[in-house]
């Protein structure tokens, strides 16, 4: 099995939110591509190198979606916490047993 392929990109227009979107979709893998993610493809009819991918319609809309309210900008960072290391007193050594 292979995981590469020939894409064979079209680009193809739907309705969404009232207004026509301009997106490409792959003929042989039947995957939609984000217009926002790979902008070069819907304008210039260009094949995508990066962007998000959807096996349908109503998934990609969803995505688009989630650009306008941007939830990954909302996500708080995780701060991980360093930990201490146990102080040694001068004069004693670790391990050492008498």
């Amino acid at each position: 099995m292979s995981t590469r392929w020939i894409p064979k990109w079209k680009v193809i227009e739907i309705e969404y939110n009232n207004r026509k979107a301009t997106i490409c979709y792959d003929e042989v893998t039947k995957l939609y591509a984000c217009p926002l993610c790979s902008p070069t493809c819907g304008k210039e009819g260009i094949s995508p190198d990066y962007g998000s991918y959807f096996f349908n319609l109503e998934d990609l809309k969803r995505h688009l979606n989630s650009h306008k309210q941007s939830f990954w900008l909302k996500k708080k960072p995780k701060i991980e916490e360093e930990e201490e290391e146990a102080k040694i007193i001068p004069g004693e050594e670790e391990g050492e047993e008498e």
